[in-house]
């Protein structure tokens, strides 16, 4: 029995080495990729024969999702293992879908957000949930407060679900979404550039993220205040170079370990030569190696497995009765594939992933950290500014450093004596490059070289960038502009100055005063107001003047006990008391009661500041002369006939306007290209045109800056055309230049290189000569500037109608009392009289009593005496001074006698 036992043992354990042996022999993988993958296609069969699999594949059209189905139904027939898909979308949905009623293994090496729980699928590419737990531990890291998400159709349900629960209510942090579709994302991106938003989370394909960086760059979203996340792991597939020098900040993520995998260059030796590129291991497309890993899945399942080979049939609804035993090793088996550790969830989900967290920076790609089972671990490398130089490979090595004998960068050194070397030169860049010696310890020996490099139509260069290339120079340091042309032939440091394109113009005449000038003080809002203001306030002094008791005053003050009252506060009289404080002169109408002398107080003081602020403005308007720009930008010059401008024949500048898709920017080339003496071959000589013709010229602001400090006839018109920086230029792939790049932070940091363009631009070389130009034209004071009086006008007005309507008040309730009368009445009858605005005549009521006239005019009998009585009265005061003192001792006396006469008794 233990013989048997034991033999029966020895065949199955010699039966599992012939299964392991033989694991892909007579075996079939069937594969559906789009036809234009070819890389897939190619590392379908490469991968297939590896692994001693028969490959038997089918390619669709994209947008042709109809096909799929019966290109699956063709494949089953052929008796296959498994299927290797590599399209996704839609089209894997047909594909799972078939695979589901076949029973047949399914495995996806694409981003799928269409997954649903069935069976059948098993995916390679990092799933949803993993890439939610790394971007919001990653985000978090970065402590990002708010950032948007951006995303393509079909790339953001499964992956950051986690970043929007990051923005719920019970967060700080803000989270915008927006899609990106279509094949133009500017309009997209411009709207999240005015939302001024910095932070993005860009969720697309990999063949999107170029057209994103793009159009991120070309409206302005590549600033040093922005940074990206990208969750493509093919991102650093792409040369990123035009990006680096711009400051932004882009993490992404890789799924490959390129520095410790052997089987990755094995495998991209291998695909090369299928294919007949030539290309980096960092260049291949993840999906390309998932390929690989795919097979090999299949490989490594059938090792522990043994399974039969079934031809299939859609119409039968066929199943194959392996497959789900096939495919539950494959789920649960471990294993080590190029793209790290293979581990699947029930699911068929690759939930358990460990990424490489990756950063573009100056000096290119660089590994900041990992993730690995949910932990995030970023290790950002750092060189100390201690062993920049203890460690630098560039100690005390010998370097050919070209330079330019461009001012301020580089001159040949006025000296008495016949100088030898590197001793020649001074400027900007050769003090640049001094420091960067003192820090790295190397030396140095100039050459010069004034011809920085263009390419011809034959793909040659010339200048520096040939000298570069041929490696007859190490270094190139000039005002060497950084443009995409020049980075794929060489390489550059990370900038040490940042500038643009502007225009230098003589600096026009001066112009004399308008005629009009001193309307000019006050904007047009200022003077609307005034007007406005002295209309009010006349008719508020009206108003406050007739409810005010001690306004109301006796016109002829002999008659102790008048019958009327009149007030001075008319239209004509208020306009006049406004007109004359305004105008310096005063006014025979004086207030009387509290509420308008506070107001005409008020109104004073607000004259007074007004018309000082006028005066002591008008001074300068009337005596300073104006600059009179004839363009103030690139469009005005354009269309100014009389004008011409011109640049370098050679350089940076003319191109860009070569190379501009702006249509001014072309047509202003095209007639710098016709008229030969606008292009210049030095900027010395553009600076003499300048001064003594009517000819702008365009160059690089730093360049601009020079020329002001030491011409101070010219200025600089108009904004910068365009943001670009200069590097130090190197061979591609130089080993020296993330030290360059080290040191050059560092001096930036330290503040030296700033230190180095003052003394160059505005001390030696004649700089300083013109010192700070003043901006003589004025500016007229506008309401901002005026507010403050208006508002101490408006609240002298309101507190003078507060008290005139407490003395109204107080009037009322004191002649209620002595008319025995209601306050309402009383009240009502005051404002009738007041709101009317008809006269300045108030007449005086009396406390009826027996015998008076308003008695008598209630009786029928006395109303004939009692307007005799009037007639008398009036008389009485249209007399002489003289006689009215001698009638008004009788007038009394008969009014009392008639009222005695009138007086009737019961």
């Amino acid at each position: 029995m233990v013989c048997l036992t034991g033999a029966m043992g020895t065949l199955l354990w010699i039966g599992l080495l012939m299964v392991s042996a033989g694991a892909g022999a007579d075996m079939t993988l069937g594969g559906i990729f789009y036809e234009d993958d070819v890389d897939m296609q190619s590392a379908f069969n490469l991968s297939t024969r590896m692994y001693n699999f028969t490959s038997s594949m089918r390619t669709v059209q994209r947008g042709q999702i109809l096909e799929v189905s019966e290109h699956v139904c063709d494949l089953v027939k052929e008796g296959l293992i498994g299927i290797i898909d590599g399209t996704g979308g839609r089209s894997s949905e047909h594909i799972q879908a078939v695979c589901d009623m076949l029973e047949v293994p399914h495995v996806l090496v694409q981003h799928n957000d269409l997954f649903t729980a069935n069976w059948s699928i098993l995916n390679l590419y990092p799933s949803g949930e993993a890439y939610n737990t790394a971007l919001e531990k990653l985000i978090i890291h970065k402590g990002w407060q708010s950032f948007t998400v951006l995303y393509v159709k079909g790339h953001i349900l499964g992956r950051v679900d986690n970043l929007f629960r990051l923005g719920n209510e019970t967060s700080d942090m803000i989270v915008s979404v927006r899609e990106l579709s279509g094949e133009d994302y500017r309009d997209v991106l411009i709207e999240a550039k005015e939302s001024e938003f910095t932070n993005f989370v860009v969720d697309c394909p990999s063949q999107n993220i170029e057209l994103v960086l793009n159009h991120s760059q070309q409206v302005g979203l590549l600033a040093d205040e922005h940074s990206y996340i990208f969750l493509s792991p093919d991102l650093f597939t792409l040369d990123l170079t035009q990006y680096r020098y711009g400051g932004v900040n882009v993490t992404g993520f890789r799924l490959m370990d390129l520095k410790q995998n052997k089987k990755m260059w094995e495998y991209t030796a291998d695909l090369n030569e299928e294919t007949g590129q030539t290309r980096e291991p960092e260049e291949i497309k993840t999906e390309v190696v998932l390929i690989h890993d795919a097979v090999k899945v299949f490989y490594e399942a059938l090792k522990k497995v043994a399974v039969e080979p079934q031809e299939l049939s859609c119409d039968n609804y066929d199943s194959w009765a392996y497959g789900s035993s096939l495919l539950n090793f494959m789920r649960t088996n471990k294993i080590n594939g190029i793209t790290r550790q293979l581990l699947f969830d029930g699911f068929g989900q690759r939930t358990n992933i460990n990424l490489e967290i990756m950063e573009l920076t100056p000096a290119g790609n660089q590994s900041i950290g990992e993730f690995n089972n949910g932990l995030l671990d970023i290790q950002r490398p750092v060189l100390p500014v201690a062993q920049l130089t203890s460690e630098s490979i560039m100690k005390n090595k010998t370097f050919i450093v070209l330079i330019s004998t461009t001012a301020p960068y580089g001159y040949i050194k006025e000296s008495l004596q016949e100088l030898e070397g590197n001793d020649r030169y001074e400027g900007f860049t050769v003090d640049l490059i001094e420091e960067l010696s003192k820090l790295l310890e190397f030396s140095y020996e100039f050459r010069e070289q004034n011809k920085y490099g263009t390419l011809y139509a034959n793909g040659k260069w010339d200048g520096m960038v040939a000298e570069i290339m041929d490696e007859k120079a190490d270094f190139g340091i000039c005002d060497f502009t950084i443009t995409s042309d020049r980075q794929r032939a060489i390489d550059f440091s990370v900038p040490f100055m940042t500038l643009g394109i502007g225009i230098l113009y003589k600096e026009p005449s001066k112009q004399p005063p308008e005629m009009f000038s001193f309307m000019a003080v006050f904007s047009t809002e200022v003077w609307i107001w005034m007007l406005f203001a002295q209309i009010g306030l006349g008719v508020v002094m009206i108003f406050v003047g007739r409810i005010s008791h001690k306004e109301w005053q006796n016109p002829v003050p002999c008659i102790e006990d008048p019958d009327e009252f009149s007030n001075q506060f008319s239209f004509a009289n208020s306009v006049w008391l406004i007109i004359g404080s305004v105008m310096q002169q005063g006014s025979e109408i004086a207030p009387i009661a509290l509420a308008p002398r506070m107001i005409t107080s008020v109104w004073w003081f607000f004259t007074m500041v007004m018309v000082a602020s006028y005066t002591g403005t008008l001074v300068a308007f009337l005596t300073v002369e104006k600059n009179v720009l004839p363009f103030t930008n690139v469009e005005e010059l354009y269309r100014h006939k009389s004008i011409s401008y011109g640049a370098k024949k050679d350089g940076s500048t003319i191109n860009f306007f070569r190379d501009s898709k702006n249509e001014i920017y072309q047509k202003m080339y095209s007639k710098m290209k016709s008229n030969p003496g606008w292009l210049v071959t030095h900027n010395d000589i553009a600076v003499s045109i300048a001064e003594e013709k009517n000819y702008a010229a365009f160059m690089e602001s730093t360049s601009i800056e020079y020329y002001k400090e030491r011409h101070c006839d010219l200025l600089q018109i108009g904004e910068l055309l365009d943001t670009k920086s200069y590097g130090i230029g190197m061979k591609k792939g130089s080993e020296y230049k993330k030290h360059i790049d080290d040191a050059l932070l560092t001096l930036k940091e330290r503040g030296d290189i700033q230190k180095l363009k003052d003394i160059w631009w505005k001390e030696k070389r004649g700089g300083g000569k013109c010192g700070v130009k003043r901006d003589e034209e004025q500016k007229q004071l506008t309401l901002r500037n005026m507010v403050g009086a208006f508002v101490v006008l408006g609240v002298g007005c309101l507190l003078g109608l507060l008290i005139s309507t407490l003395d109204m008040l107080w009037g009322v309730f004191k002649r209620s009392l002595k008319y025995q009368t209601t306050f309402q009445y009383e009240l009502v009858e005051e404002l009738k009289f007041a709101l009317t605005f008809s006269g300045d005549v108030k007449p005086v009521r009396r406390r009826l009593t027996e015998g008076s006239s308003e008695a008598l005019a209630d009786d029928p009998e006395a109303k004939d005496e009692l307007k005799s009585l009037r007639s008398v009265r009036s008389s009485d005061t249209h007399r002489t001074h003289h006689s009215h003192s001698h009638s008004s001792r009788h007038s009394s006396r008969s009014q009392s006698v008639a009222f005695a006469r009138m007086r009737s008794y019961d």
